[in-house]
């Protein structure tokens, strides 16, 4: 079966360690909103904002930020720092940098276990495989469910629950197999079967 995959936002390795980190310390670490807004603005391709917001933050988040960009984004590290060496605290950013003028919006479809009764965590070495999507688009597929659509403020879906309704769409939607959103629906409930198969330790999922 093909399917129609609309990177509808391209989003980073590089932004996605930083949100899920973020996530991981939650919303009572001080850092938290520093992390959640550089990984928005990485995404958005709004580097002079990033830039700006890097260079008022602490050492340690700023280090870290600066790290993940570096390790998973090169190019755009490379565009924010030119060839820069040393110590990345004391790195500056180009006085050229843009934002984009294109702001979008996303979530990425994701494996969490509980790693404590307060936090979410997901698996070392996990990858996405399925593609990024707008808020819309993952609040149409999660309505077509009949799952809660609030991704945004709902915790995650216990894995069984979201397969058995992936399943029960399916089986209900048997004639509509060429529509884009039963591939879409086929998809994802074939990415949470893979989760479930190589990750033993992960129990919910979510668009995030």
């Amino acid at each position: 079966m093909r399917f129609k995959e609309i990177r509808e936002n391209i989003t980073t390795l590089a932004s996605r360690t930083i949100r899920n980190y973020a996530r991981e310390l939650g919303p009572d670490s001080m850092d938290y909103g520093m992390f959640m807004k550089s990984a928005e603005l990485l995404d958005k391709g709004m580097l002079k904002s990033l830039a700006q917001l890097i260079d008022k933050s602490d050492t340690a988040p700023r280090e870290y930020v600066m790290k993940k960009i570096a390790d998973h984004d090169p190019e755009t590290f490379k565009t924010m720092y030119g060839d820069q060496e040393g110590y990345l605290s004391v790195m500056k950013p180009g006085q050229d940098l843009k934002d984009s003028e294109t702001v979008d919006e996303g979530a990425d479809f994701l494996g969490y276990f509980k790693k404590d009764e307060r936090t979410w965590s997901f698996p070392d070495g996990m990858e996405t495989k399925t593609p990024h999507r707008s808020n819309h688009a993952a609040r149409t597929i999660l309505q077509a469910l009949g799952l809660p659509m609030d991704f945004e403020h709902e915790g995650p879906i216990p894995l069984d629950q979201f397969i058995k309704a992936t399943r029960n769409y399916m089986e209900k939607n048997d004639d509509q197999k060429d529509t884009d959103m039963y591939q879409n629906v086929y998809m994802y409930d074939q990415e949470a079967l893979r989760m479930k198969a190589n990750h033993k330790e992960i129990t919910h999922v979510a668009f995030a």
